[in-house]
């Protein structure tokens, strides 16, 4: 859009390997190369574990030396602490911004707008509430504060973003209280080709698994469809085919660890020690390489608020086999872009038998994946929509 050139800060707990990170790192680009100036508030971002186009912005760093929990517990408490910190130094740089955008913790919007007198946008990726495990008396005790907190942080802000239909509905369930719309915002990707090969490798066919190394990715789902899968086919054409299932691993997390152990312990007990290989984050020219060799790409995920893998996939050609549940199912489209199954190794094994037996389907999938990115879901449409609200917001 035309007009005067923006100054924009971001505000984003830690710029590392994520969904979230993905559509900040995206936004900021996109604002960026439209000639607006862009800086990027985190208390965490380091060099070996982030996407590699971060490097290519502002980035300021304050509050890491704040702790992250508390002997494991306190992480919600540790975080708004870490974010009010990082909100107090925006504030005494003394730059005046037009716009903040805010994303992952409404909880600081409060604070943002007190200290900067400035307009708020926050892009809601899923309620922080429902993110928390199932409530017992204390632990509803020590969540209503946080929770209430994070009510008036999106009443408080100038517009509020969803990145899905999913997470709408969600969101005007969860804060019926709230007398505002959440406005859809698709992410979007970018549609440039990926490279061809990867270096030193064998010649086995590859389906993908992309995913964070975390519970709630549900990553045992394509180690057992593959073993269901080696009931369906011949021995020598088993043979051929690799798992290769790659994603964002945070040593400081448990949770990643603890994923990581009983994906191996998974795959030994399933006798697939020679047909599924682990990776931890792969950088982006990796994982662009590994989608340009695959088959297709299996997303394991339910009920994900969003989900940039598959989108990703399209971009790259390649058919997705998904979990028909959550944002997902708002961007493959059953049987013309992808096969949407039931959350089951059964399901999933019998979509990647089709495809394999049949290259025909798996590459009139992929082709018309790749059109409906480019129509639908390209980063430069995804960057033009938040100019466009962010301009609004302004005037």
């Amino acid at each position: 859009m035309s007009g005067e050139a923006l100054n924009i800060a971001f505000v984003h707990p830690d710029l590392g390997i994520g969904g979230a990170e993905r559509l900040v790192v995206d936004a900021a680009l996109q604002l960026q190369a439209s000639g607006h100036r862009v800086t990027v508030f985190t208390t965490h971002h380091d060099p070996r574990r982030c996407f590699d186009a971060s490097r290519m912005l502002d980035v300021r760093i304050h509050g890491d030396f704040l702790p992250l929990h508390i002997g494991q517990r306190l992480r919600a408490p540790c975080t708004i602490a870490r974010m009010s910190y990082l909100a107090g130094a925006l504030a005494r740089r003394g730059d005046r911004y037009d716009v903040v955008v805010c994303d992952l913790l409404p909880h600081v919007v409060p604070l943002l707008r007190l200290l900067t007198g400035t307009k708020i946008v926050f892009y809601c990726h899923f309620p922080d509430r429902l993110l928390t495990p199932a409530r017992h008396l204390l632990y509803r005790a020590y969540r209503a504060p946080i929770d209430r907190l994070e009510e008036i942080g999106l009443r408080t802000a100038d517009r509020v973003l969803v990145n899905s239909r999913f997470t709408a509905a969600c969101f005007r369930q969860t804060f019926p209280r709230l007398r505002l719309q959440p406005e859809v915002v698709y992410p979007g990707v970018d549609e440039a080709g990926a490279s061809s090969t990867v270096d030193g490798e064998d010649s086995r066919s590859v389906i993908l698994c992309i995913s964070r190394f975390e519970p709630q990715k549900n990553l045992a789902l394509a180690v057992d469809a593959l073993a269901g899968l080696r009931q369906l086919l011949p021995g020598q054409t088993f043979s051929r085919l690799q798992l290769v299932i790659a994603g964002g691993y945070d040593a400081q997390r448990r949770e990643s660890s603890a994923t990581w152990r009983d994906l191996q312990s998974r795959i030994a007990a399933c006798g697939l020690e020679n047909s599924v290989r682990l990776m931890r984050s792969p950088t982006d020219a990796e994982r662009l390489a590994w989608l340009a060799r695959c088959l297709c790409v299996v997303y394991t995920p339910e009920h994900e608020h969003f989900g940039y893998v598959p989108l990703e996939a399209m971009a790259a050609g390649k058919p997705v086999i998904a979990v028909d549940s959550g944002g997902v199912a708002e961007t493959v489209e059953h049987e013309r872009t992808g096969l949407l199954c039931p959350p089951r190794s059964e399901a999933f094994a019998e979509a990647l038998h089709r495809l394999i037996l049949n290259p025909a389907t798996a590459a009139r999938l992929g082709h018309a994946g790749r059109a409906h990115v480019r129509a639908r879901f390209s980063r430069a449409a995804f960057g033009a929509r938040l100019e466009s609200i962010l301009r609004d917001v302004v005037a």
